[in-house]
């Protein structure tokens, strides 16, 4: 049977009940990390879970470190302890460079740099090589504190998920209050209301930064392979990715397959990869025809005219199949839905797009890419 990798981005660590709905399909699921994982940690000491250990989600860093890892993770540590400033820095060091500006002063990229790391910029190179060293370095702070706001999100998500919107409607009624207090007090229970709207809404910018900051990391060193299969959650994450493509290509997307996804598979991880496998297990003739045809669209010669139907013509009983045994499996009364839309991008690899190299320089026989945006 052929099995079928997938390379996750722009986030560096994976939602468990996502990558639970998105291992339905692919054999496994690779995530970039900004930094890697403490060598002298054991296997009884290291943070790890049952996918992790089963390979079926790993995780990689392009560029390692190395002698550096502990100084970055200590500038980790200071983000925290002094969050609100250093937070500001870097946001201003992230616009900066992402504006390209070159200005002198303290809004200088360079110059924040400097600030965050106690006046030493990583490497000792030339001009060029220091500049490249800098962004590496910037593009990991990007990643590492969007972790940090994530799970900080995620926990804050969890303590007020037993909160429903009733709930605190009904509060504001026995409270008698509506958007303030007497003398101009805040309701509580009204500033719940709006943290719960706002964790359900990406902040602005962040996912272009996080994008950015990811492409950086990802161009900083190689991969065990070249991935032909991108999926992920953000949607504006995906609407960047096919920008970037458009404009190489002069041409735009095509729609290739849109499968049904549970919304959602809560479960602890051995039950959740039990439910996996079980679905693996009975889907596998429709999952097997999925991966072996869009295997094979990928390795195609160039391609002057892109039809999706020529390209598959029975993408509909392919998802019809598929769709009913994720009904079959996972029920949408109990699991809800969202949509896997798989869009096609030909004549150039992901990898080689990413990289910014001319056809010349095409590496291996992979001429096209399929990106996946799960969504509602």
């Amino acid at each position: 049977m052929q099995s079928l990798n997938s390379l996750y981005f722009p986030e560096t660590v994976l939602p468990r009940h996502l990558r639970n709905c998105l291992l339905l399909l692919p054999d496994t699921l690779h995530f970039l990390q900004p930094v890697e994982p403490d060598r002298s940690l054991t296997e009884d000491t290291a943070e790890s879970d049952l996918f992790t250990e089963r390979g079926i989600s790993q995780a990689h860093t392009p560029s390692l470190l190395g002698k550096d890892r502990e100084r970055f993770m200590g500038l980790i540590l200071k983000i925290r302890q002094q969050k609100n400033s250093i937070a500001e820095q870097l946001s201003a060091l992230t616009l900066a460079h992402l504006s390209q500006e070159q200005n002198s002063g303290e809004h200088n990229h360079h110059a924040i740099m400097a600030s965050l790391l106690d006046g030493q910029i990583p490497g000792n190179s030339g001009p060029k090589e220091s500049s490249n060293e800098a962004a590496l370095w910037q593009a990991r702070l990007v990643l590492a504190l969007a972790e940090i706001l994530d799970k900080e999100e995620a926990e804050l998500a969890m303590q007020l998920s037993d909160i429903d919107d009733d709930e605190l409607n009904l509060f504001q009624e026995l409270k008698g209050q509506e958007e303030g207090g007497p003398d101009g007090e805040e309701n509580p229970f009204a500033e719940l209301l709006r943290i719960k709207a706002k964790l359900s809404q990406p902040r602005p910018g962040s996912v272009k930064r996080r994008f950015q900051a990811w492409t950086i990391l990802y161009g900083s060193g190689a991969l065990p392979e070249n991935f032909w299969l991108w999926m992920t959650g953000l949607e504006e994450a995906a609407d960047l990715l096919i920008s970037k493509y458009e404009s190489w290509s002069n041409r735009v997307s095509v729609p290739l397959l849109l499968l049904n996804l549970p919304e959602q598979i809560y479960m602890r991880d051995a039950d959740g990869l039990k439910s996996i496998r079980n679905f693996q297990e009975k889907s596998m003739d429709v999952r097997q025809a999925i991966i072996e045809k869009l295997a094979a669209i990928v390795a195609l010669d160039h391609l002057d005219l892109v039809d999706p139907v020529a390209l598959l013509p029975d993408a509909g009983i392919l998802a019809r199949d598929w769709n009913d045994l994720v009904e079959y499996c996972f029920p949408e009364e109990k699991f809800g839905r969202q949509k896997l839309d798989l869009q096609f991008l030909a004549n150039i690899s992901l990898d080689q797009l990413f990289r910014n190299e001319s056809g010349e320089e095409q590496k291996d026989s992979l001429c096209h890419g399929i990106v996946a945006l799960c969504r509602e």
